[in-house]
C-alpha cells in the first residue's frame, strides 16, 4: 500500500457476533485493515460510508429488510471496493462470480480472507482501477435484475485487465493448464487467468456444455455434429472440437 497507510474498512452484517469475529480476524491476520465502523443494515452502512469514506466494505448479503446488494442503489459511483460475505444463496454467489467480485463463505477461512484482502489492497492502491470496479458492480446489478435468473454478462479477468462480455457472444472456452481461452463471435480470443473449472457451473446456466475435459461449447453456436467414436462438433466460427466418448450421449440428448 502507498505510504504504508492502513486501508479503512467497515463491516456490514446484521449479526453482531459476525462483527466481532471478522473484526478480530482482520486485526490479527490483516493488520493493514483499519475497521472504522460496523453497520447492521444497509441504511446504517450508507451513513457510515458517507461519514467515514472507507476504502473497503465487507458486505453481508442476507439481512432483514432487504439484501446487501441494495447498498449500491445509494451510490451513482460506489467510492469503495467490496468483499461480500455470505452463508448461503447460490444464485447470489453465482452473480458475484459472474461480475468477478470477491466473496467469502461463512464461517470465514483465514487464508481466503487474507487473499481477498490482498486483492482488494492492490485495487484500492491503484486509483485507475476505480472504473473497472464500478463496471463490475454494473454487471452484478444488471444480472441481479433478471427475472429468469439467467445471467447475460460475464467479467473475464486477463493479464491486460477485465473484459465484460455478453455470454451469448462466447462460442466456446478451452482449458490451457491453469488458464482458459475464450473464443468470441467477433473472432477475438481472450486468455483468462483462471482455470476452466472456475467457469463451468456459471456457463452451464447460459446453455454451455462441457464436451471434453478441455472444452466447453455454447450449444447456441453449434453448426453440426459429426459422428464417430466420440465424434466432434463444428462451431459457427468454423472450429472443430472433439467430443469425449463419455460425453457423447449426454451431448446428443441435449441436442435432441
Amino acid at each position: 500500500m502507498e505510504d504504508n497507510q492502513q486501508i479503512s474498512a467497515i463491516i456490514v452484517d446484521d449479526e453482531e457476533r459476525h462483527h466481532d469475529t471478522l473484526g478480530k480476524m482482520l486485526s490479527t491476520f490483516c493488520p493493514d485493515i483499519d475497521v472504522v465502523g460496523n453497520a447492521k443494515n444497509v441504511s446504517e452502512a450508507v451513513t457510515l460510508i458517507n461519514n467515514n469514506n472507507p476504502r473497503l466494505v465487507f458486505l453481508d448479503i442476507e439481512m432483514p429488510g432487504g439484501n446487501g446488494f441494495t447498498l449500491f442503489d445509494n451510490f451513482d459511483v460506489p467510492p469503495f471496493e467490496v468483499i461480500f460475505t455470505t452463508a448461503h444463496d447460490l444464485y447470489a454467489i453465482n452473480a458475484i462470480k459472474y461480475a468477478a467480485l470477491d466473496y467469502l463463505m461463512k464461517p470465514i477461512n483465514i487464508r481466503e480472507l487474507q487473499e481477498a484482502v490482498n486483492r482488494a489492497a492492490k485495487i484500492v492502491s491503484r486509483k485507475e482501477n476505480i472504473i473497472t470496479s464500478n463496471e463490475k458492480i454494473d454487471v452484478l446489478k444488471s444480472n441481479l435484475k433478471l427475472e429468469d435468473k439467467r445471467f447475460t454478462k460475464i467479467a473475464l479477468p486477463s493479464s491486460e485487465g477485465i473484459d465484460f462480455i455478453e455470454a451469448d457472444t462466447i462460442i466456446r472456452a478451452e482449458a490451457e493448464r491453469s488458464y482458459s481461452n475464450f473464443y468470441l463471435e467477433n473472432g477475438k480470443k481472450i486468455l483468462v487467468s483462471k482455470p476452466l473449472k472456475e467457469y463451468e457451473a456459471l456457463l452451464e446456466q447460459c446453455n454451455f456444455f462441457r464436451i471434453h475435459k478441455s472444452h466447453m461449447i455454447n450449444l447456441n453456436h453449434i453448426q453440426k455434429y459429426i459422428k464417430g467414436k466420440g465424434g466432434y462438433v463444428i462451431m459457427k466460427d468454423g472450429s472443430h472440437v472433439d467430443v469425449s466418448v463419455r460425453k457423447k450421449d449426454d451431448l446428443l440428448n441435449r441436442l435432441m
